[in-house]
C-alpha cells in the first residue's frame, strides 16, 4: 500500500483480511492534520469489513474517497453507505 501525502492509494485487495492493516493506515493519517483521500482505483476487491472502516472514517469529515469503482458503488449503496460516493 502506498501513502503520498494527504492521499492513501492502497493495492489490489481490501477484505477481512486486510481490514486491520487498512484500519491503523487511516487511524495514522487522522492523526495528522488536513483532509485525506482514499483513492481505491487500484483495489481490485472490497467487503463490507473495509467499507465499515472507510465509513466510519469518513465520518470524521476529513476524508474523501476516489477512484470509486462500479463494484464499490453498489456495494455501498447495497449497504446504505451512499455518503461515501458523494450522493
Amino acid at each position: 500500500m502506498e501513502k503520498t501525502g494527504s492521499t492513501y492509494a492502497p493495492t489490489n485487495d481490501l477484505t477481512i483480511f486486510e481490514a486491520t492493516d487498512f484500519r491503523n493506515s487511516l487511524v495514522t493519517l487522522l492523526s495528522q492534520d488536513g483532509p485525506i483521500t482514499v483513492d481505491l482505483s487500484h483495489v481490485h476487491q472490497i467487503d463490507s469489513s473495509c467499507i465499515q472502516i472507510l465509513l466510519a472514517a469518513h465520518r470524521s469529515g476529513r476524508l474523501t474517497v476516489a477512484g470509486i469503482s462500479e463494484q464499490f458503488r453498489l456495494k455501498a449503496t447495497q449497504l446504505g453507505c451512499r455518503e461515501l460516493i458523494g450522493n
